[in-house]
């Protein structure tokens, strides 16, 4: 009898040439009894980080499948493609530029959701790296309190996400979860989890599974996170970064109606984020944007806060500046 697949890894990358070998050799190293599968999802990459994909692909027909070349869609686009062609009852990912640890952490993941059926994710622990040294261990950061235990409830995880100030609950790339509990969501609401617009396919989807079951923390420090150069959340300009957090503002707000949360519980990351953009815009000189977040402050039906306010009124007496 033909074994199903059990689980699916994601590989999401794009131009990452460099480092694309080191996660899917960090994937070969999982030590897992059940059948699994590697989809390498390369989003139109320039610098050869394609080949890089097709050989493994090639050398490991059984485990590894490569998506079939397509113009660049984008990270939300490239994930959710991946997303749906897999065959396993549970997903996870590593994007191209980091790696799994812990050869027994998919073993141990698919054992923890086997065994506990009220859960739709199982996350572990996740290390951070930068400049070739580890520089934090995500269940020791304080703004994650409350999150790393066995059990977690799913409207805590759910509004957890929705009201980050700083750090999500859990990485995405650390969890392993149910797809039947996303697809529930996916078939008749595609766009809460498909937003192109939102930038981001992380937010959406614990939020989806924080909706549909609960969380359960494995004690093992099973992947590595690198900071290197920029990426979707470590933006080096003022404008990338407030395209990257208005649209999260927007997207959060979309998913706040879509789950009933009262928008009242989630003051903090409005507050957080409506000032940090509006400091953006301030630092890049864009007095054009003022009234964009005036439109996402209404939206929200609340103040923008005294910090942001004060940049928005510094940015404006930039524009009066003579020869500005």
């Amino acid at each position: 009898m033909k074994q199903e697949v059990k689980a699916s890894i994601l590989v999401i990358t794009y131009n990452q040439v460099d480092r694309i070998e080191r996660a899917i050799n960090s994937l070969l190293r999982q030590e897992c009894s059940y059948k699994w599968e590697i989809i390498l999802a390369d989003d139109a990459s320039t610098d050869g980080t394609r080949r890089v994909c097709e050989r493994f692909a090639a050398d490991y027909p059984e485990l590894i499948r490569i998506m079939p070349y397509a113009k660049n869609k984008g990270l939300v686009g490239n994930y959710f493609d991946a997303f749906e062609i897999a065959r396993g009852e549970y997903i996870s990912d590593c994007a191209g530029d980091d790696e799994w640890l812990d050869p027994k952490r998919l073993q141990r993941q698919i054992e923890f959701l086997d065994s506990h059926p009220e859960c739709s994710v199982c996350f572990c622990d996740v290390e951070v790296y930068k400049d070739g040294e580890r520089v934090g261990l995500h269940s020791q950061d304080k703004s994650r309190n409350g999150y790393f235990k066995e059990h977690v409830e799913g409207y805590a995880l759910l509004t957890g996400v929705l009201n980050n100030t700083v750090s999500l609950p859990y990485t995405l790339s650390a969890a392993l979860y149910r797809k039947d509990a996303v697809m529930s969501i996916y078939i008749k609401h595609r766009e809460m989890l498909r937003n192109e617009k939102g930038g981001i396919e992380d937010v959406p989807l614990i939020a989806a599974l924080g909706a549909t079951g609960d969380g359960g923390y494995l004690p093992i420090t099973g992947y590595r996170y690198y900071i290197e150069g920029e990426s979707i959340s470590n933006n080096l300009s003022y404008e990338k970064e407030y395209r990257f957090y208005s649209g999260v503002l927007r997207l959060v707000r979309k998913l706040a109606e879509f789950y009933k949360v009262p928008l009242s519980e989630l003051k903090d990351h409005y507050q957080s984020k409506i000032s940090h953009i509006a400091a953006q815009a301030r630092h890049a000189n864009a007095p054009e944007l003022i009234e964009d977040i005036k439109a996402i402050s209404a939206d929200w039906s609340m103040p923008i806060p005294l910090r942001g306010r004060i940049h928005l009124l510094l940015l404006s007496l930039q524009r009066k500046k003579p020869g500005v």
